[in-house]
């Protein structure tokens, strides 16, 4: 998952120059010639597996949640090969995803919530995302920068602002545990959005191989904010498939493999 602006290093490997604006932490083309940051393109496997586990658990009936789960896998595939080429144009199938499974989820939390057209709701964010997508991958400069940041971070604040609704409502049906879910999601993403500020601001302190760095060796910070986010993301999910079940009745249970991942089912 991507930013926007920081310097730029040399491209050595298979893939020649950076094109992309963001290079990381990670020391390119340090363990193989065809992948220019090792750790940070196989991390976001986790995103990946982690999206086709929210795709196939949905017992909701709801083919959204399905597309929901579709739509991080395809962002785990863009992250991957974006770190593995560290090129523009796909670092957009890395970042355009991302818009894409926000207004999926947005989608999902204000029908399920409210008394709406869905319809409606469903063309306004399908043209505001395919207008935002076509101006983003065509276009570069400010325009482009603000309109995308703007909506992926507005769409994110109404998705955590639903998220937290239905929280409160699985808490007032007894559900305290699925509800729990959201405290548990969102200490994920902090400790994600921790290892990301420290990767992305304090690299010369801690690459392992800088004059000034003060550790011997790199940490690989990016790589454990796509497993730390992924998990906190699995969470937020399996929260809004189970305050559905809740307001569909559909009966439910909550269940976590290996202490971990938490999986819904119904009964």
């Amino acid at each position: 998952m991507a930013p926007l602006v920081t310097t730029i290093k040399a491209g050595t490997g298979f893939w020649g120059d950076v094109t992309a604006s963001m290079d990381w932490c990670e020391e390119n083309y340090e363990w193989t010639p065809y992948i220019a940051e090792f750790f940070n393109s196989w991390s976001s496997i986790a995103m990946v597996i982690l999206g086709e586990a929210c795709a196939r658990m949905n017992p909701t009936g709801n083919p959204a949640f399905t597309l929901l789960g579709r739509s991080i896998t395809v962002v785990g595939i863009g992250s991957w090969l974006f770190h593995a080429t560290l090129k523009y144009s796909m670092q957009m199938t890395d970042e355009l995803p991302m818009l894409w499974s926000m207004s999926i989820a947005c989608y999902i939390c204000v029908t399920t919530q409210y008394s709406v057209n869905k319809q409606f709701i469903r063309n306004v964010l399908t043209l505001w995302t395919l207008f935002v997508t076509l101006l983003t991958a065509g276009f570069s400069g400010k325009v482009q920068f603000f309109m995308f940041q703007s909506s992926f971070n507005f769409l994110s604040l109404v998705v955590a602002f639903m998220c937290w609704r239905g929280k409160r409502e699985l808490e007032y049906a007894n559900m305290s545990h699925v509800g729990d879910l959201f405290l548990s999601g969102i200490k994920l993403y902090l400790a994600a959005g921790a290892v990301w500020l420290t990767d992305t601001n304090l690299c010369q302190y801690i690459n392992g191989r800088d004059s000034t760095s003060i550790l011997p060796f790199n940490l690989q910070l990016h790589a454990w904010w796509h497993v730390l986010a992924s998990l906190g993301l699995v969470h937020l999910v399996v929260l809004l498939m189970g305050h559905y079940c809740l307001v569909k009745d559909i009966p439910f249970k909550l269940k976590y493999v290996y202490g971990i991942f938490p999986r819904i089912c119904a009964e």
